[in-house]
């Protein structure tokens, strides 16, 4: 037996689920997000503003960040800025209902990983995370 031979008893622990991080300054479309996310295995902490997301970015971890483009304090585009400077980055994806905001994301100069144009249904939103966080084929 070799000292470099795994034990076959012990079992690889789990894959983490993926922590994932919404900013909207919609209190229903954040809980509603939420609840669908958790209820597929995607725990979510929530923020309702760029400010409250900086904050909760600075404190911990996260594999990808739902972020939308008009917020009531900072931009959107400002907060996925400050994100892109993070190392390790999460991934971003940007929501908004306005064509203009979504043609200004399109026009940043920002690794984004993609953006979506709301309404946008509940399911679309967990593929496109599991399609960042490469869960998915």
């Amino acid at each position: 037996m070799s000292l470099n031979e795994p034990d076959p008893e012990r079992q690889p622990p789990p894959p983490a689920a993926p922590n994932v991080l919404i900013v909207d300054d919609d209190e229903t479309l954040r809980s509603q997000l939420s609840t669908y996310l958790d209820s597929h295995g995607i725990p979510c902490l929530l923020a309702q503003n760029g400010a409250d997301a900086l904050e909760t970015l600075a404190k911990q971890r996260f594999d990808a960040v739902v972020l939308d483009v008009r917020l009531p304090d900072l931009s959107g585009l400002a907060v996925a800025a400050r994100i892109c400077q993070m190392s390790p980055r999460p991934k971003i994806i940007l929501m908004s209902g306005y064509d203009d905001a979504v043609r200004e994301a399109t026009q940043a100069d920002l690794e984004i990983f993609k953006i979506i144009e709301k309404p946008v249904p509940l399911w679309h939103v967990a593929r496109t995370i599991d399609q960042a966080l490469d869960l998915v084929l």
